[in-house]
């Protein structure tokens, strides 16, 4: 549920930034989308373990893969979206079009997309790792 509401959250961050572009009254639901953000993505992360920047003493072999599949997968993310913010940012600032928001606008979503590949390899491993056995939890009530 963490997964997808970091995924709303990033996609209204996308739409922001575009529309940023068009009227600048839309950038005051930035600081909404980061008080969001914030509590959202620390949650992932206490319920993920922090698997995804964890040390590598602290994990053991097959997590340590994980983990570093995960962060292959979020580096790439990260590089393909920083690559489509620079191509924005150089198309748009070429047409003369809209060229005194264009800034705040592509920092917006620059921003964005670091966050995206940032929590990417959280998101895969909070997705793709199976929830606690019930059963297991079990021993420990008292």
């Amino acid at each position: 549920m963490l997964v997808i509401a970091l995924g709303v959250l990033f996609a209204t961050m996308v739409a922001i930034g575009i529309a940023c572009l068009f009227n600048p009254l839309f950038a005051v639901a930035w600081p909404v989308l980061t008080l969001l953000f914030l509590p959202t993505w620390s949650s992932l992360q206490i319920v993920s373990g922090r698997q995804g920047d964890a040390p590598r003493h602290a994990l053991d072999e097959w997590e340590i893969q994980q983990r570093n599949d995960a962060r292959s997968v979020g580096l790439s993310v990260t590089q393909s979206l920083v690559f489509i913010v620079a191509i924005f940012l150089i198309f748009t600032s070429s047409v003369q079009w809209n060229v005194e928001r264009l800034p705040y606008s592509g920092g917006l979503l620059a921003l964005t997309a670091m966050l995206i590949g940032a929590c990417t390899p959280a998101m895969i491993l909070s997705w793709t790792n199976p929830d606690p056995d019930p059963i297991d939890s079990e021993e420990f009530d008292l």
